[in-house]
């Protein structure tokens, strides 16, 4: 009886266990690998530090960090940031004066743009270009995303592989993702 007790729970366990790796595998398939390919340019009295894109469904923030080390020496000048598929749009600009003086954060609505990030796609949603002036005893800043094919090229030379096994697609804010020909792209 105890032995029959002893294989009945081996076999509850490892019928647990072989569910629960299926069930990881069809997650990790739902959320298939996409990729968000941004360049971050600054003009003006602000530089862009970090920027939050919040997903349209769930809420949840994608912090894109560091961007004041792009372009420097011997760095890429362009983010390649890994997150899951779905509906996104920029929700903060966190803006710097210098290295050490960290300006106020800048909230930016839903309304100013959705970005459609693909499953198994590398989402190049263009160039992201902020620019601020002095206005006054304040800072007026704006901001717009530039399609720039060098942005593309750099990032396809430095992440073949990459892009050899992913779709890509353009995805500029406000407008429906457009898929790139890999041949365009010398793939």
């Amino acid at each position: 009886m105890r032995k029959k007790i002893v294989t009945m729970l081996a076999s509850l366990l490892l019928a647990t266990l072989m569910s629960l790796g299926l069930s990881q595998a069809l997650v990790a398939e739902e959320s298939a690998d996409a990729y968000l390919l941004l360049r971050v340019e600054s003009d003006g009295v602000y530089t862009a530090r970090d920027l939050v894109f919040t997903n349209v469904d769930t809420g949840a923030d994608v912090w894109i960090r560091d961007l004041l080390s792009l372009g420097r020496a011997g760095s890429r000048k362009y983010i390649m940031e890994r997150l899951p598929a779905g509906e996104y749009y920029l929700s903060s600009i966190y803006p710097t004066v210098s290295i050490k003086d960290n300006a106020p954060r800048i909230d930016v609505d839903e309304d100013v743009g959705v970005i459609t990030i693909l499953a198994g796609t590398i989402n190049y949603i263009g160039d992201f270009i902020f620019e601020s002036r002095e206005v006054g005893r304040g800072v007026e800043s704006s901001f717009n995303y530039e399609p720039n094919s060098k942005t593309l090229v750099a990032a396809v030379t430095a992440e073949r592989e990459l892009f050899e096994r992913l779709d890509v697609s353009i995805s500029i804010a406000g407008n429906a993702p457009v898929p790139v020909d890999k041949k365009l792209l010398g793939l």
